[in-house]
C-alpha cells in the first residue's frame, strides 16, 4: 500500500497491465479515465475503483494521480485464523468485471478515510506487523462492503462471471476430496477445457491452478495454525505421498513445508 504520488509510474511498467492480485484505488486527483479490459470509465474524486487479477486496465496519466493504492492477494487475506468461507463474505471484489466503481456517501467517508490511513500508518512502519495490517485491511474491506450492500450499484453478474463464482464455491466445498477437473467440470454440465477457458478469461488463471492453489492455501494455514505433522497434514488434504506433497509445496513456495512452518512460527 503507498500513496500514488509516491510510486509514480515504474519506467519498466508496461501499459496497459494485468496483475495476479487485488488493486484498490481510492481517488483524491487524478486523470479522468481509467480503462479495465477494454472499457473506459470515468474516474471521479473520492470514488473507490476495484481491480481484480487477471483484469487489463490502464490509468491515464497515472503520474498525475493523488490518492491511495492497495494492492493484496486473496491468499493473504485468508491465511489469518479467520473462518473458512472469510473470502466469500467480501465475494463483492469478484463483481469488479460488470461495476468496478463505488462512490463514497458523504456520511460514510471520514470513517473510511481513517481506516485507510491507519492502515498506511502500519505498512509504513519499520516494525510494521504482518497480522495487525491482515486486520486493518479486513475492517476496511468490511467496511466497504457495508457500503456496497447500502448502494445497490453493481449490475448483475454476466454468465462467465457467475461460472467463475460457481466454480469458486465447489472448490472451496470438495477441494479436500476432489482435485480432477473433471469433476468441477461435469459438475458444472461443461467440458473441462471449456471450464479452463471461462476461468482463465475471468481470473488470468486455469481452473487447474486455482484447484492447486486452494490446496496450498489450506496446508499453509494447517502450518501456521494447527499442530498436525507435515505428515499428517499432507494425509488430511489428500496426499498419500508425503513425498510428493513436499515436492509439491516446495515448488510453489520455494521452500520445504518445516522450513515454511519454521519461518512463520518463529
Amino acid at each position: 500500500m503507498d500513496r500514488f504520488e509516491n510510486i509514480g509510474r515504474p519506467a519498466n511498467m508496461v501499459w496497459p497491465h494485468k496483475h495476479n492480485f487485488y488493486e484498490i484505488l481510492w481517488l483524491e486527483k487524478g486523470p479522468s479515465m481509467h480503462t479495465i479490459d477494454q472499457h473506459s470509465f470515468e474516474l471521479s474524486l473520492d470514488s473507490i475503483f476495484f481491480i481484480a487479477p487477471g483484469q487489463i486496465h490502464e490509468l491515464e496519466k497515472a503520474e498525475e494521480l493523488r490518492g491511495y493504492s492497495i494492492m493484496f492477494t486473496a491468499q493473504f487475506l485468508a491465511l489469518g485464523d479467520r473462518p473458512p468461507d472469510m473470502p466469500a463474505q467480501l465475494s463483492f471484489m469478484e463483481n469488479t468485471y460488470e461495476n468496478p466503481a463505488l462512490s463514497l456517501p458523504l456520511k460514510e467517508r471520514d470513517g473510511l478515510l481513517a481506516s485507510l490511513n491507519m492502515l498506511h500508518a502500519e505498512t509504513g512502519r519499520t516494525d510494521r506487523s504482518v497480522n495487525i495490517i491482515r486486520h486493518l485491511l479486513l475492517a476496511f474491506l468490511f467496511q466497504v462492503k457495508r457500503m456496497v450492500a447500502e448502494v445497490p450499484a453493481f449490475r448483475q453478474d454476466n454468465l462467465q462471471v457467475m461460472t467463475v463464482k460457481k466454480f469458486k464455491k465447489l472448490v472451496e466445498n470438495h477441494f479436500k476430496q476432489e482435485t480432477r477437473l473433471s469433476f468441477f467440470a461435469e459438475a458444472l454440465f461443461m467440458t473441462p477445457a471449456h471450464l479452463n477457458e471461462v476461468v482463465k478469461a475471468i481470473t488470468g488463471k486455469t481452473a487447474g491452478e486455482t484447484i492447486r492453489e486452494r490446496l496450498l492455501l489450506e496446508a499453509k494455514r494447517m502450518l501456521i495454525h494447527g499442530h498436525l505433522t507435515v505428515g499428517q497434514i499432507a494425509a488430511e488434504l489428500g496426499f498419500a505421498d508425503f513425498s510428493y506433497f513436499s515436492r509439491q509445496f516446495k515448488k510453489q513456495e520455494g521452500m520445504s513445508p518445516a522450513t515454511f512452518r519454521k519461518m512463520k512460527i518463529d
